[in-house]
């Protein structure tokens, strides 16, 4: 059984600025069409120069979810989650965001956001990013290591990245899928990605990630309101804000048992 929890809190310069949190996150387990256990979870980060981004986040959060919770309700399996799946789902969410903004009298752009997913069956996972953030995950026999399996996405410019709401969308995103029993993964927005991950050799910083799991472990099954609280305050202590002002996103889940 998975054990997880997650949290997103507005970075300080939000804060002193009175500008709303920009990042949506979520995680839940269902059933997949051969009644296994299945880990969904989504972070997104709203552009700050986008007016409603943090309504784009959250939409783009919860319509992933549904849409993927509707796909295995009707007998579909994570083998056929693709690379042209994922993409027809892009266009679904543009024209969804698109009628959105024509009903607000609103521009597209106005709703841009990244997102990360993760989502991990038995004996395979399938990773999608979209913008910057990571993933990272650990497997079965590799306890207290952690590899990227996505890495914050670089945009055309000098501190910009790639957004749904794009024109390109559809030819930036990442999508990988990889068998293996994953046993813990994290995703976690750019808030804090320069807090851990090791630019100089591409890799995850396992110190951080090895005590958040050491204490999710033992946790009950399933969601964790305690973890999620626990690392709402951990985003937002002085410890983080005084390396990083801006929103913050992680979502923890494992699986390993201790």
């Amino acid at each position: 059984m998975w054990k997880y929890g997650f949290a997103s809190v507005a970075g300080t310069a939000h804060v002193k600025s009175s500008v709303p949190l920009q990042d949506f996150s979520l995680a839940e387990t269902i059933l997949d069409s051969r009644g296994e256990e299945l880990l969904i979870a989504v972070a997104a980060d709203g552009a700050g120069s986008a007016a409603h981004s943090q309504t784009g986040a959250r939409l783009a959060c919860e319509t992933f979810a549904r849409d993927m919770k509707s796909h295995f309700a009707n007998g579909g399996e994570l083998a056929g989650i693709s690379k042209d799946f994922l993409t027809a789902w892009i266009d679904r969410f543009q024209h969804l965001i698109g009628n959105f903004a024509l009903e607000e009298e609103m521009k597209t752009q106005d709703f841009a956001c990244t997102l990360l997913v993760a989502m991990v069956g038995q004996q395979q996972a399938v990773y999608f990013q979209l913008g910057d953030g990571a993933i990272v995950y650990s497997l079965a026999g590799e306890e207290n290591q952690y590899r990227c399996a996505t890495w914050p996405q670089q945009g055309e410019y000098a501190n910009s990245t790639n957004f749904l709401t794009d024109a390109a969308a559809k030819e930036k995103a990442f999508y990988e899928t990889r068998t293996g029993t994953v046993e813990e993964v994290a995703l976690f927005t750019d808030g804090i990605q320069s807090l851990v991950l090791d630019y100089r050799t591409r890799s995850a910083h396992s110190p951080f990630f090895k005590p958040l799991f050491t204490w999710l472990r033992p946790r009950d099954d399933g969601f964790s309101q305690e973890l999620s609280d626990s690392l709402f305050l951990y985003l937002n202590s002085e410890k983080i804000n005084t390396r990083t002002d801006d929103d913050k996103t992680l979502i923890l889940a494992t699986r390993r048992k201790q």
